[in-house]
């Protein structure tokens, strides 16, 4: 659903714990495809239905797919792969609610979120290597963006679980309230970003999403020409107008 600006998806497979599955990755994908190209989202809000945010990959599925296993892999990766990617690197910021316990690719998807919000009784597990599996769906870069090369590479060699408050520790996640608060923060942190400068907005995540792997002359090259860029925005103008005349501003996210 979207509504002033926000749009709110919900995994909604709760009695199978919102698994990662052929469907799923399709469906997500074609989500974000449309999502990151619609003018009016400005922000975007993810939670889950029921007890479990995620399990992750749907093992069942993985399973009967017998010696065609390396086949699924790569069918299912092809979707979520590209949804993620979108995800990151569309304008607007996305807020994640998670509620209950996240697994599997789904710490991928988590990680890749602007700003996590989760549960204090929430666990993220670090499931791949427990059943001889390698991290997917961007993990060992979404997870490493948050909390470092040497602790991602432990938190999935060892097959780590993180309580809420570990998570928060270390970056993992952003926000940690109390079971039956997670959706309503969330969708309040999402609101506040959804009434912003959008287009400013796109620019930070821009920048920092290229920030590891550039000399620090071309960051701030980089940054003078975004900055520049953002500055012919009506946002930018409204921005500078309300300051100078006391008052808060308007953002219309253009």
């Amino acid at each position: 659903t979207i509504s002033d600006g926000l749009a709110h998806i919900v995994l909604n497979q709760p009695d199978r714990g919102n698994p990662i599955d052929g469907a799923f990755c399709r469906e997500f994908n074609l989500c974000m495809a449309e999502l990151s190209e619609r003018d009016d989202v400005r922000a975007v809000l993810i939670s889950a239905r029921g007890r479990l945010f995620s399990v992750g990959g749907d093992l069942v599925a993985l399973a009967a797919s017998g010696d065609k296993l390396p086949q699924t892999v790569k069918i299912w990766t092809s979707d979520s792969h590209h949804s993620i990617v979108r995800m990151v690197r569309m304008r607007a910021p996305v807020v994640m609610a998670v509620q209950g316990n996240v697994a599997g690719g789904s710490v991928s998807l988590m990680a890749a979120g602007d700003l996590v919000v989760i549960g204090k009784s929430a666990r993220i597990s670090a499931a791949f290597a427990r059943i001889g599996f390698t991290p997917d769906s961007g993990s060992t870069t979404t997870v490493t963006r948050r909390i470092g090369p040497s602790r991602a590479r432990r938190f999935f060699l060892m097959s780590e679980t993180m309580d809420a408050d570990a998570a928060l520790s270390s970056g993992l996640v952003d926000v940690v309230v109390g079971d039956d608060a997670v959706l309503k923060e969330a969708e309040r942190i999402a609101r506040e970003l959804a009434s912003g400068p959008t287009e400013a907005f796109g620019g930070i995540k821009r920048l920092f999403l290229q920030t590891p792997n550039r000399s620090l002359e071309s960051q701030m090259e980089d940054e003078a020409q975004t900055l520049a860029a953002i500055a012919r925005t009506a946002d930018a103008q409204e921005g500078v107008k309300a300051f100078r005349e006391k008052r808060k501003p308007v953002f219309r996210g253009k």
